[in-house]
């Protein structure tokens, strides 16, 4: 069974924190959404998601004011969420094989080196047959997931390139007229993205299916 680590305790997080360390070299520190992001090489969005999902917080923001998150205890929760998906892809590989041993006639204790010839060939078709199917799915993607995925690019680019003059600011200290100039490159490209994906949808117009007519219909 594994643990919840959507709501942790102060005890739990330390126990976490010891059990999935910073990297060697690495100084702990509170940091903001967006510094954590930067951090851990990931997006915006992404952070806010894991804090819904139970990520330790030091002190919400909120109407101006910053998250502060500390490194040390958001390392090792990632740490440990990542453990847990590990963890139930091999519970759920594991299902998958003893269902196929049980279609074919096997039980869940057999190997594949212990059953008769034939039963392995079975299994091994099954097999191959599931392999198949995944790559022909894998080349066909339902409209939903194509959204879904472009809406995610989009919206790492768009809080990316919301952010970007303010943090070249801080950083570089360059003129406000610069700034304003960032600002307005940044604003251009999110602009145009916003119409390539518009225009890939509207090439793409939803189809509807026709009802098919009832043969005993007068």
């Amino acid at each position: 069974m594994t643990e919840d680590i959507s709501q942790l305790t102060e005890s739990q997080i330390e126990a976490l924190v010891a059990r999935y360390p910073l990297p060697e070299g690495v100084v702990d520190c509170v940091m903001t959404r967006e510094e954590l992001a930067e951090a851990v090489a990931v997006s915006l969005p992404t952070i806010s998601e894991w804090i819904t999902r139970g990520m330790p917080v030091k002190e919400m923001g909120g109407q101006g004011k910053p998250y502060q998150l500390v490194l040390s205890h958001c390392w090792s929760w990632r740490q440990a969420w990542k453990a847990q998906e590990d963890l139930r892809s091999e519970q759920v590989k594991r299902t998958q094989a003893a269902m196929r041993l049980s279609l074919v006639g096997g039980s869940a204790g057999d190997s594949l080196e212990a059953l008769d010839p034939k039963t392995r060939r079975e299994i091994l078709a099954v097999q191959i047959e599931q392999e198949r199917f995944q790559r022909e799915r894998n080349e066909l993607l339902r409209r939903a997931d194509v959204a879904e995925m472009l809406d995610t690019l989009f919206g790492i680019i768009r809080d990316t390139m919301d952010s970007a003059p303010d943090r070249v600011e801080r950083r570089e200290a360059i003129p406000a007229k610069v700034t304003g100039a960032l600002v307005e490159i940044c604003d251009e490209l999110v602009g145009e993205l916003r119409r390539r994906i518009a225009d890939f949808w509207d090439g793409r117009p939803v189809k509807e299916i026709a009802q098919k007519r009832d043969l005993f219909d007068a």
